[in-house]
């Protein structure tokens, strides 16, 4: 009985140091195909985080954010925000991923001081910034822009104005606000989810989505016009947003936007 004991716990010894050195050994690393598709390689990395395949998940994200647009330009929008908030996520089980989310970012900073494509960089950075909850770094960078590269600070307002809100800038959001370009960008966006709705399936989703943004950016225009005691400016945008937005709701916010009352940036 002694010797199968001991035989016994060799063997299981030896078992055991073969799988703890198996577990060890590093995962294949990922590589694209050759015709990668962007939308795929997202799906593919959500799928690798749920098997627990981090290292494999990470790489892919990376790769959709530094490549997915020369493939495929309509994956903006999705880059920017569902992406990065499944980034984002993999990162709360894989904290190499939010290291290198960051790197990212700060590489980002650099280009745009250094004025390396300022306004595709800017957008980037602040998306990631507002989806690692550090919207304070965006604002940050724009106020140095507005000291530094005043031109290029013009060129990604629009990006920079959620962050500078929640900042209390108030007083330098007026410094680059154009009120009548800004509208007539509004109702373009506006009309532009009208169309799209009469001809999509899920068409009351879509009107509903497209109203909210239009309602939300003008209502926010009006407001900081107020507050930058531009009321004769803030006066005429509140009249011609509330003819294309006839709406009780909207009433109600524009009023108080009026009275100077700045709404949640939205979405």
């Amino acid at each position: 009985m002694r010797v199968f004991t001991a035989h016994s716990s060799k063997a299981l010894a030896i078992l055991t140091c073969m799988m703890v050195a198996c577990s060890r050994q590093p995962s294949q690393r990922w590589t694209p195909p050759e015709h990668p598709s962007p939308r795929a390689i997202l799906d593919e990395s959500e799928a690798d985080a749920d098997a627990k395949r981090y290292e494999n998940a990470l790489a892919k994200h990376v790769w959709h954010h530094e490549k997915a647009l020369k493939i495929e330009p309509a994956q903006y929008g999705i880059r920017l925000s569902f992406a990065l908030s499944a980034w984002v996520k993999l990162g709360e089980l894989y904290p190499p991923a939010l290291e290198k989310l960051r790197t990212i970012r700060d590489k980002d900073e650099l280009g745009v001081r250094e004025g390396e494509i300022p306004e595709r960089l800017f957008h980037d950075l602040a998306a990631i910034n507002e989806h690692l909850g550090q919207d304070t770094k965006t604002t940050q960078l724009f106020v140095w822009l507005d000291q530094n590269k005043p031109d290029f600070a013009k060129s990604v307002y629009s990006v920079a104005q959620p962050s500078l809100i929640r900042a209390k800038k108030i007083n330098l959001c007026g410094k680059y606000l154009d009120p009548e370009a800004s509208f007539k960008r509004m109702l373009e966006l506006y009309n532009l989810h009208k169309n799209i709705a009469a001809t999509s399936a899920s068409k009351p989703r879509n009107l509903e989505f497209g109203r909210k943004r239009f309602g939300n950016d003008a209502a926010i225009l009006v407001a900081l016009l107020s507050l930058n005691n531009r009321s004769d400016e803030a006066a005429k945008i509140a009249a011609a947003s509330e003819a294309e937005l006839d709406d009780p709701k909207y009433k109600s916010v524009l009023a108080r936007a009026k009275d100077g009352e700045v709404p949640e940036p939205w979405p």
